[in-house]
């Protein structure tokens, strides 16, 4: 687990801006290695934050697009982990909504039957992978290093 896992306020808390911590003379965001998960299914983001959880990530959780994109901190997290199908707003609308707010997180998205058209979708939204479930592991955590990398 990160070293700042301890210092993420709960969901739904409002952002701290005493968050920022400084190392090596460089401001440091503590959520900027933070793992988003978004699935309705709170199996799955349970399921899913263990897995990141175990392979060393922090991880924070939403059940709904809505919530995430109520949450000031979505703009600050490192990697966005999404599935596609979703009542409400899908995870295709989620990362279109992100992009309209210029907030640029490398983002995976997960589907339960994946089609042409949804992966071509995501890459113009700026989706870093596109994985069927069920997924291998390894290329999930291949997918979450590589964006985390990106954004920090």
């Amino acid at each position: 687990m990160s070293p700042h896992a301890a210092q993420i306020p709960a969901m739904g808390a409002a952002p701290n801006s005493s968050l920022v911590m400084v190392s090596d003379g460089k401001a440091v965001d503590p959520l900027d290695d933070t793992v988003c998960i978004v699935d309705d299914d709170p199996f799955v983001c349970d399921s899913l934050s263990a897995l990141l959880e175990a392979h060393g990530f922090t991880v924070a959780t939403y059940t709904a697009g809505a919530a995430l994109l109520a949450d000031e901190r979505r703009r600050h997290f490192g990697c966005l982990i999404v599935d596609q199908h979703m009542p409400g707003m899908d995870g295709l609308g989620i990362l279109a909504a992100l992009r309209r707010e210029a907030i640029a997180v490398p983002s995976i998205l997960v589907t339960g039957r994946l089609d042409p058209s949804i992966a071509d979708r995501a890459e113009r939204l700026g989706a870093i992978g596109v994985l069927e479930k069920p997924f291998p592991v390894a290329r999930l955590i291949e997918l979450v290093r590589a964006g985390l990398d990106d954004a920090g």
